[in-house]
Parts: structure tokens; C-alpha cells; sequence
């Protein structure tokens, strides 16, 4: 038979066990969720301020998975592995030549198809009166989109993947 004293130390044992994972879990969650400091300075235009720019103090509030850094093109088999940078500037999709990202042989999409933009530190994919629209993870949008890392973007032939 088990004595009490054994009894009594396994009751213990499991309740720090539990303990242990509930600690995990919160810790993991935290992990989630905080918002890291940023590194970096970004100095203002005139070049002598070294405090943070709006567009910085902003992505403070932004949560990780909200942060994209790029979009990784998956398909055509021709454009797999191309990254697109889309942390500073505007990105405009589509075949006309003025577009950053230029789908020329894609009759699928428009001259100027898809705007990527930052927005108070979140990063938004606006339909640019497309005439094939652009799908978010297969929804149709009709107004600017909050991305997310690991969203999906279709524009034409063209699949996008937004990474950090």
C-alpha cells in the first residue's frame, strides 16, 4: 500500500505540476501579446531630433502578428521566393510601370491594382477599383484591409504571403 507521507508528497508533486503549466501558458500568452520596445531611431526629417517618428512611436502599440515587414510571392512558379519590403513606403501592385510591384504578363491584373500602406503602425491592402478585385485569404475586399502575418493576397495570378 502507498503510506500518507508518499500520498502526500504526489498530491504535491502534481500540485506544482499544474502550477508549472498554468505558469506556461500565462507566460506564453504574455509573450503573445506585449508589444517589445523598439530598437531602432528613426531620426525626424531635419535630422538632428533623435526621438522616435510618429510611424515608430505608432508600431510600438502594434502587436507581432500585426507587424509585416515584406510579402513573399508563392505563386507563378516564374516570381516563387521574390520578397517584396513593404515596412516604409507605399507599394502600389499592378502592370502599369509606375507600380512598385509590376505584374506585366498578368492580364489577371490591373494597371493599378492594389495599394499596400501603413496606417497608425498597421499595415492595410486597399483595392484600387480593380477590375478582377483583390481576395484577402479568398475574401473579396472593398475597402482597406488590415493584414496580418500569414494572411494570403491574390491579385491576378499573383499569390502573396505577408511575413514579419
Amino acid at each position: 500500500m502507498i503510506t500518507d507521507q508518499l500520498l502526500g508528497l504526489l498530491k504535491v508533486v502534481l500540485l506544482l505540476a499544474l502550477y508549472a503549466f498554468f505558469a506556461r501558458v500565462l507566460w506564453a500568452v504574455w509573450n503573445e501579446i506585449r508589444v517589445p520596445a523598439v530598437s531602432r531611431v528613426t531620426l525626424n526629417v531635419a535630422g538632428d531630433d533623435p526621438r522616435p517618428t510618429a510611424s515608430v512611436a505608432n508600431d510600438r502599440k502594434v502587436a507581432r502578428r500585426h507587424r509585416v515587414g515584406s510579402l513573399l510571392i508563392l505563386s507563378p512558379a516564374d516570381m516563387k521566393g521574390v520578397v517584396v519590403d513593404v515596412t516604409d513606403t507605399d507599394v502600389v501592385i499592378g502592370r502599369d510601370d509606375s507600380c512598385t510591384v509590376q505584374l506585366a504578363a498578368d492580364t489577371g491584373a490591373s494597371a493599378r491594382h492594389a495599394r499596400i500602406r501603413r496606417i497608425d503602425g498597421h499595415t492595410t491592402v486597399q483595392d484600387l477599383g480593380s477590375t478582377n478585385r483583390t481576395l484577402v485569404n479568398g475574401k473579396e475586399i472593398s475597402e482597406p484591409t488590415r493584414l496580418r502575418v500569414g494572411d494570403r493576397i491574390h491579385i491576378g495570378l499573383v499569390t502573396f504571403e505577408v511575413r514579419p
